[in-house]
């Protein structure tokens, strides 16, 4: 009852400051709607210019499709946007009642696994453009909560539950995106809209309002001081850390995660490490209680100095053990680690542990990530709600980074490749001035996320150049062998006289191809060919009667004439056209002069298989290379492939490259692989790549998010052990 007492609606609370409610929630509505007007303003002309650069024709009608939809639905979303964001000044706040915070909810080790990829992408649009703008506008927006808690008698809002903050003015816009129906790359091109012209231009916004508290008297000044936003919830027994000595935010949560959800993973993670400590193979991660515990801002200024300062017995650019943290820990400070503190170095050596046994990483890529070690244990250390949200920049930035370099492969000159000096210089960025305030984590980001765009767009024209050849290329080979395939039908088991083999194999093969890359298989001209070369090879068959034999003799005008017109327009060789002509007149002759006895044997001038063919032969039928039911598992692995997968390949030196799917041709039977710059690397058939792959010489590689899947491997082998143990 109590609580309920404490119960405010921040829509009165102008009857005890003159009308001040109303002006401020009048004020905000107005120009965030403006500003919600200017921006899908921009949202048409963004689309037709991406829908312009669009590598194809589906893509370019998904953005197309994307600029319709918005038009039609645009006065729905600023309604609902309008709508959403009054709704958040009606809200009740106050103990147990914060305008907008998550609902409550129970976390247990299954909760851990991956999200959907596209929802992931969506989340990742909206916290980032949350943490960007709490980080940017912080001063402003702690001002305003000062101000509406003194008018109103009591602290009911802060940075996150405050009717504009960030957070809710994302909320509200994805409460407008809600009834739009575009994919996911326009949907994200409108948030990246949404965060330029609305979120990054909240500065002008809060100074008006904390101008118009100002003017009515609240809180003229306010004395600066160092601010914590949205701290853990400190262990038990601990005084809260807010900031350090020097005024620094040792706690910055860049993420919309309750202390409950922080509290209930990190739980959940110190409880299956416990049940681990003191055991034979995790004595090196044994904690030892003391009554004399460090405060974290102790440990988090020992490690920054072990970040920075090198001594005898550390490696701070490379991957440290947890028992040689811990040691250093306790040589360089006063007292010693606290449980908390001590699971947590635990925890995060599991994870480095997990990522650096990750087969799908480079090695050297996994050199530069283990550098993060420390800088990654003091996030964990500031922030517990690092563990709990997988869009927490620093798990972010390590993601990002593990993609790019799922196909890097060493050349053996890293200094000069330029994804290699990017990781570098990022790792090195935040090894030089990473010390308590995560917001350097977003930065690192979002330059990090330009380069990859920058990169992407450099490779996209010359992955499609090289994929349009290829798909040239495949269309060539598989009209040749369409072609083949349709003589060797046509000719069967027969032993053909040399000339008409040579018209066939030489002459007419050339028209069949050039004919099927026009026509395509349904067309007619390609089906009346094809009937043409039946008729020739029908015409130096024997002729057992009277009445074939006349038939041939009526067939053969047509016969020659439809030759002549199909090599003609190919510009067969004239000369060469006119000797074949006589010497399949003469195999005619033959035909109509003798009997069936004399042709029963074969004829003088049948084609024999020669050697060569016999040994191809041989080598095809010795290439197969496994019977089908011993393939089918690896070509459906391959069909789940999707575009942009990577894929390893062992070379006969030893050494493997990497390579990017690009492309599937002939009907998924020939795939296209190219680097990273987007040149080609190989072509591949179907059940070739299959038994490569089953034989080991080509591995698929999993691009998925290496922080997550680290956590989730930690987590399972927790799980595992603490199960073997009882």
């Amino acid at each position: 009852m109590v609580q309920e007492d404490k119960v405010v609606y921040l829509n009165k609370f102008g009857a005890q400051a003159g009308g001040l409610a109303e002006r401020f929630r009048q004020l905000s509505n107005r120009r965030l709607a403006a500003m919600m007007r200017f921006m899908l303003d921009q949202v048409d002309d963004a689309l037709f210019e991406r829908a312009e650069k669009a590598e194809n024709n589906a893509a370019q009608n998904r953005f197309f499709d994307a600029m319709r939809e918005v038009r039609l639905k645009r006065r729905d979303m600023e309604q609902a946007f309008e709508q959403a964001l009054q709704n958040r000044h009606d809200r009740p706040v106050g103990p147990g009642k914060t305008a907008g915070a998550p609902g409550d909810w129970q976390l247990d080790e299954d909760s851990l696994s991956l999200v959907d990829n596209e929802r992931l992408e969506e989340e990742l649009a909206v916290e980032g453009m949350v943490s960007k703008a709490k980080a940017r506008f912080a001063q402003p927006l702690g001002h305003l909560c000062e101000r509406l808690n003194h008018s109103v008698g009591s602290a009911v809002v802060n940075e996150d539950t405050l009717p504009v903050a960030p957070a809710q003015i994302c909320d509200a816009f994805v409460d407008a995106m809600a009834g739009l129906e575009i994919e996911l790359q326009p949907r994200l091109m409108v948030y990246k809209l949404f965060d330029r012209h609305v979120m990054m231009q909240l500065g002008g916004l809060y100074d008006e309002l904390n101008k118009l508290f100002v003017e009515a008297g609240v809180l003229p000044t306010i004395k600066p001081r160092a601010r914590a936003s949205s701290p853990a919830r400190p262990a038990a027994g601990r005084t809260p850390m807010t900031s350090a000595p020097g005024g620094h935010n040792l706690v910055h949560a860049p993420t919309e995660i309750s202390d409950s959800q922080a509290e209930a993973l990190f739980s959940t993670l110190q409880g299956l490490l416990s049940s681990q400590k003191g055991g034979g193979e995790w004595q090196g991660y044994g904690y030892q209680p003391s009554p004399n515990a460090m405060r974290v801002e102790d440990v988090v200024a020992a490690l920054s100095g072990l970040q920075l300062h090198a001594d005898d017995d550390s490696a701070p650019t490379g991957y440290m053990q947890p028992v040689q943290l811990k040691q250093h820990l306790r040589r360089h400070s006063s007292g010693n680690l606290g449980r908390m503190e001590d699971d947590t170095i635990d925890i995060v050596s599991l994870l480095f542990d997990a990522i650096l046994d990750d087969p799908n990483l480079p090695d050297t890529i996994k050199a530069l990530i283990a550098r993060l070690q420390i800088p990654v244990l003091k996030v964990a250390l500031l922030d517990r709600a690092f563990f709990s949200h997988k869009q927490h920049p620093a798990r972010r930035l390590i993601n990002e980074m593990a993609r790019a370099g799922i196909g890097w492969t060493d050349s053996g000159q890293v200094g000069g490749d330029p994804l290699y000096r990017r990781i570098e210089s990022t790792v090195n960025n935040i090894l030089e001035n990473f010390r308590d305030d995560v917001t350097l984590f977003d930065q690192c980001l979002e330059e990090f996320q330009t380069f990859l765009a920058e990169e992407r767009e450099r490779t996209r024209q010359i992955e499609q150049r090289t994929r349009q050849a290829a798909e040239g290329k495949a269309r060539v080979d598989g009209a040749r062998e369409q072609v083949d395939r349709e003589l060797q039908t046509i000719i069967g088991q027969r032993q053909l006289p040399r000339v008409v083999s040579r018209l066939l194999e030489e002459a007419w093969s050339k028209v069949l191809f050039i004919t099927l890359l026009k026509e395509g298989s349904d067309g007619e001209g390609w089906r009346n060919q094809l009937e043409v070369a039946k008729r020739l090879v029908w015409s130096v068959e024997t002729k057992s009667s009277h009445a074939e034999r006349k038939q041939l003799v009526a067939e053969i005008p047509g016969l020659l004439h439809d030759l002549r017109h199909g090599l003609n327009a190919i510009m067969f060789n004239p000369v060469e056209m006119t000797r074949l002509f006589k010497d399949l007149e003469r195999e005619h002759i033959h035909v109509l002069t003798y009997t069936a006895v004399d042709n029963a044997s074969p004829e003088a001038g049948a084609a024999p298989v020669t050697e060569p063919e016999a040994a191809a032969a041989v080598e095809d039928e010795v290439a197969v290379p496994a019977p089908t039911g011993e393939l089918q598992p690896y070509r459906e692995r391959l069909d789940q492939a999707s575009v942009g997968t990577w894929f390893e390949f062992q070379q006969d030196n030893g050494k493997a490259i990497r390579a990017k799917l690009s492309a599937r041709l002939a009907d998924g039977d020939r795939l296209i692989f190219v680097n990273r710059a987007g040149f080609k690397l190989a072509d591949r058939r179907r059940d070739e790549l299959a038994d490569a792959l089953r034989r080991g010489k080509v591995v698929l590689l999993d691009d998925n998010l290496l922080f997550d899947k680290a956590l989730e491997t930690v987590v399972s082998n927790l799980r595992n052990m603490r199960e073997s143990h009882s």
